[in-house]
């Protein structure tokens, strides 16, 4: 790219005139000659990329239009001169695609200059460029340090839309946190970042991760890992989860490395799977992600292409239900201590799994005898038990976070025609009891609500004079209409009783 009009002129041969009275084919050699340099030096090229370099045919022919430069002395400290101008402009509007424009010339001039000794233009221009990228896009260690998020600042988030679930959203919070620093400081050396999650399904795990996503900068993806198998076997395998990780990530190796994956369900890969040769596939399963959380190059397949990539950096959080672990801290603490089974801590818990006792007990060995292998259970720093929903946590999640289900219906009934909807206290807690009879949790509000509230957004957007909408313990069973109170009803037509169920 160093002699940019000087290569595209010869390849085009002829007068500048010449060139410029067929500029359809001029345009076609510039874009020829830029993707065959961007290809000398990427390993990888994406659609953004290609929206780039289109950028960089614009600057191309400005220059060549400046008639303010001549003819013979055009370089590609020309482009660099349009490009700042854009920077200056708005760096809003144009960054992005310039931050890539430099670090492709920056990597294409350093190519060039290992064939030989570096030049003065050759140092001029890179000197020109990495001016640009320090006055636009990088900041200094200290400024690079604030905008990392701590690990209170990333839990104060969480409260703000995850009920309860403190040591876990702490554990999160303190594994992102520390991942970002892993990601800022790759020849620095940090402790296993590998997280694992265990309570009921419903009550805040994957929550918790999608909160996390809104708030990464990068790539997260959600995988139930129940269907794994090892790659002799039918069925979904590890480097189909990395693939959907580089696909999230925009196809950008770079940042596919820096993501973080959401393994779900784990608990069903400690548990035995047979295959039909007698072998247990489930070990093999572990062992291969085994060498995916210790941090390897692993071989993925991307449109017939081989791909590597390395899993070093990224975060891996694992969770599931856990069920009848409880029987093997029994078994553990009944071996420590010596005690025989039908005496002391043993007899209150026969009955379903408490979660209070697990998460008092819980520890690696614990793992391994649920199934773990043990050097998978030796990568896993941090084991949280989430704690089981009750009729307060339901009720609270249905109206405290910022955007609990119940304020976007009354969002969207607001909208759709101004109307105000109310539920009644009796509303509520009917719909947590519902919510607690079910196994899936905080899940079951959504349907709840969804069903109660289903006849509602269908007739109050083309009711007329509409002024609330109220819900009660009756409504929520199906046993009653909700009551619709209009601007010419609302004087009297509905008594205390009514409202308040």
């Amino acid at each position: 790219m160093i002699n940019i009009f000087r290569e595209i002129s010869r390849r085009r041969g002829g007068s500048d005139e010449t060139q410029r009275s067929d500029i359809g084919k001029q345009a076609t050699a510039v874009s020829e000659y830029m993707l065959g340099r961007l290809i000398l030096v990427c390993d990888e090229i994406s659609m953004s990329d290609v929206d780039a370099l289109g950028y960089l045919e614009m600057l191309y022919f400005r220059v060549m239009d400046d008639h303010s430069i001549p003819a013979d002395s055009r370089s590609l400290l020309d482009i660099l001169d349009k490009l700042e101008d854009d920077l200056e402009y708005s760096v809003e509007i144009f960054g992005s695609r310039a931050s890539f424009i430099l670090d492709f010339l920056e990597a294409d001039v350093l190519r060039h200059a290992t064939d030989k000794s570096t030049n003065d233009r050759e140092r001029s221009v890179l000197g020109r460029i990495l001016r640009l990228k320090s006055e636009y896009f990088e900041k200094d260690d200290v400024e690079t340090a604030v905008t990392v998020r701590r690990p209170a600042d990333i839990k104060a988030y969480l409260d703000s839309h995850v009920i309860g679930q403190e040591m876990a959203k702490r554990a999160v919070s303190t594994a992102v946190y520390g991942h970002t620093k892993r990601n800022r400081y790759p020849d620095k050396s940090f402790p296993p970042n590998v997280v694992l999650l265990i309570g009921p399904s419903g009550c805040g795990k994957t929550e918790i991760m999608r909160r996390i996503r809104d708030i990464s900068e990068y790539p997260v993806i959600f995988t139930d890992v129940s269907s794994l198998g090892a790659s002799q076997y039918r069925g979904r395998h590890k480097e189909d989860i990395l693939l959907e990780l580089y696909e999230a990530s925009g196809r950008k190796k770079s940042l596919a490395e820096k993501g973080i994956v959401f393994m779900d369900e784990f608990d069903k890969l400690l548990l035995p799977a047979v295959s039909d040769r007698g072998v247990n596939v489930h070990d093999d399963v572990q062992a291969q992600l085994l060498t995916m959380l210790e941090g390897s190059e692993v071989e993925l397949k991307c449109d017939n292409e081989p791909l590597l990539l390395d899993t070093t950096h990224m975060l891996f959080v694992l969770a599931g239900a856990f069920q009848g672990i409880d029987e093997f801290i029994k078994a553990e603490k009944k071996e420590k201590e010596k005690q025989p089974g039908s005496i002391g801590f043993l007899n209150p818990l026969d009955k379903e799994m408490d979660l209070d006792f697990v998460r008092d007990n819980i520890d690696h060995e614990v793992l391994i005898r649920y199934g773990m292998k043990r050097e998978l259970a030796g990568r896993i720093s941090d084991i949280c038990v989430l704690e089981r929903l009750d009729r307060q946590d339901m009720l609270r999640i249905l109206t405290e976070p910022e955007d609990a289900m119940i304020k976007l219906y009354e969002r969207e009934l607001k909208l759709s025609g101004d109307a105000k909807l109310i539920f009644t206290d009796g509303a509520l807690e009917a719909i947590a009891d519902e919510a607690l009879k079910s196994t899936s949790g905080a899940r079951a509000l959504k349907s709840i609500l969804g069903r109660t509230l289903k006849d509602v957004m269908y007739e109050a957007p083309q009711m007329k004079g509409l002024k609330r909408v109220i819900i009660n313990e009756d409504v929520v069973a199906g046993n009653a209409l909700p009551l619709y109170d209009t601007v010419e009803e609302s004087s009297g037509l509905y008594t205390e009783q009514d409202i308040l169920g």
